[in-house]
């Protein structure tokens, strides 16, 4: 049992220095990012940031009695399983999707979204942790914690988890919602909650209330793994 719950305790902290060590990465290999507002979540300030609110996000995991990777090896195993199928089978969709019409991301029109071998791995390994970091251990946990156990003394925790969840999953589809306000385009702004993109996220909050803060990095590094890596670094766009 102690075994097990030090390999808890050094998950985060190891997942923290591999998001440092790949910034540090790319100071000596400097490389051209496929969106430029990427290059800012490699900023020393936005790393410092996202680092803070995982470590703020860990604490209210932990307070909102959420599941810790490491502690229970067979949730360990239907963790990784439910976010490897999903991850796999998000990035088929996606790729999918790509034959259907050729997607162009609203931020880079008439140009790749991909990264470039070999330079996709790290990049992609990092742009999984920063946005987990961010997002589902940071923004939701601090928020339901907010919520439910401070202003609530920890009553409706369901609804304002899936409240928070729903809210925060908005964060990656906003420049395709924006871009879709201002083409007009009632019929995909109405589809929203059951676009992909969106699904995702709000799945990813149900591997954090299931299995704990590494599931969602599981599930995103599988997912870019197929979409950005494989497809995006092997097949001609």
């Amino acid at each position: 049992m102690r075994h097990v719950q030090l390999s808890s305790r050094a998950l985060f902290p190891v997942t923290c220095l591999v998001l440092v060590g790949i910034k540090l990465l790319f100071e000596v290999q400097p490389q051209n990012f496929p969106l430029h507002e990427q290059a800012s979540a490699f900023t020393w300030q936005a790393i410092v940031t996202v680092l803070a609110l995982g470590t703020a996000g860990l604490f209210a995991e932990g307070a909102l009695r959420l599941p810790r990777p490491g502690e229970d090896a067979k949730r360990d195993r239907l963790a990784l399983a439910w976010a490897t199928i999903a991850g796999i089978a998000y990035g088929l969709i996606t790729i999918g999707l790509d034959f259907l019409d050729r997607y162009q991301h609203p931020l880079a029109p008439g140009s790749s979204v991909h990264m470039p071998l070999p330079w996709s791995i790290p990049f992609y390994v990092f742009g999984a942790i920063f946005l987990e970091l961010l997002l589902r251990l940071g923004a939701i946990c601090i928020a339901v914690w907010l919520v439910s156990s401070l202003l609530l003394r920890r009553r409706h925790f369901n609804v304002v988890f899936w409240t928070v969840t729903c809210l925060v999953a908005l964060y990656e589809i906003l420049p395709h919602l924006l871009h879709d306000i201002t083409q007009k385009n009632w019929i995909a702004i109405a589809s929203t909650p059951v676009q992909p993109l969106y699904f995702s996220n709000v799945f990813e909050g149900w591997l954090l209330l299931r299995f704990g803060w590494f599931a969602p990095i599981l599930f995103r590094l599988t997912f870019y793994a197929v979409w950005h890596i494989l497809y995006g670094g092997l097949w001609p766009h």
